[in-house]
């Protein structure tokens, strides 16, 4: 396809994540970054239909604090979603780095451009019918939050969210998302709505400003 990979920024349990290239045959090109499933998860069904459904929710998103999709499709039977590439680092990796949590007035300046992101993303309607979509995230961690280097903070990977548009594909007995950000009502397994995403939301704001995590446990179980 149009895309030439460069190297691998990420790799998941079901995806990878490179830097590429977008090349067509006029000479356009643009950086961006390529999500594609795993080539042992290509022909899983179930993988695909998470994968396009991710692709979906997140390309009705338009906001400067979400990470933009632009497109998504299938070469050479492998599943790919094609994304803005955020040059910087993840809210994960900067609070490794700095051990002893981050300064209050970059941390103000961080929280409150996720709020306006999630704030978007949980009042956004069916363009269509003006229907409210009910959308919600399901997975704010700090992996999640994106900084650039040019002062750019954004919301990424749908992959798990929920909206009312979109048929769920979760099964019974099995939890989505990280289990030191989860409310307890998505713990249990019972409805969600958009608390759930401020609840991690304020334990990663409480993990980033001490750097440690709110609740200490033996193990994630």
């Amino acid at each position: 396809g149009p895309y030439h990979l460069i190297s691998k920024v990420a790799h998941g349990g079901m995806a990878e994540l490179y830097l590429a290239d977008c090349l067509r045959e006029d000479g356009f090109r643009r950086r961006l970054a390529v999500k594609r499933i795993l080539p042992h998860f290509a022909s899983n069904e179930d993988f695909v239909q998470m994968f396009i459904r991710e692709a979906r929710l997140a390309a009705l998103l338009q906001h400067p604090n979400i990470v933009q999709v632009f497109d998504y499709g299938r070469i050479e039977h492998v599943s790919y979603i094609a994304m803005e590439y955020i040059d910087g680092k993840n809210l994960g990796e900067v609070i490794s780095e700095l051990k002893e949590g981050m300064p209050i007035e970059p941390a103000v300046f961080l929280f409150s451009e996720i709020c306006k992101g999630l704030e978007y993303s949980h009042t956004r309607v069916d363009d269509q019918t003006g229907e409210p979509l009910n959308l919600v995230h399901r997975d704010i961690s700090p992996q999640n939050i994106l900084m650039s280097y040019q002062g750019e903070v954004k919301i990424s990977d749908f992959g798990i969210s929920k909206a009312r548009t979109e048929p769920s594909l979760t099964q019974t007995g099995k939890l989505k998302g990280k289990l030191m950000y989860m409310a307890p009502e998505q713990v249990r397994g019972e409805a969600v709505d958009h608390r759930v995403d401020l609840y991690a939301l304020g334990l990663v704001c409480y993990q980033a400003l001490t750097g440690s995590f709110a609740y200490q446990f033996d193990s994630e179980v």
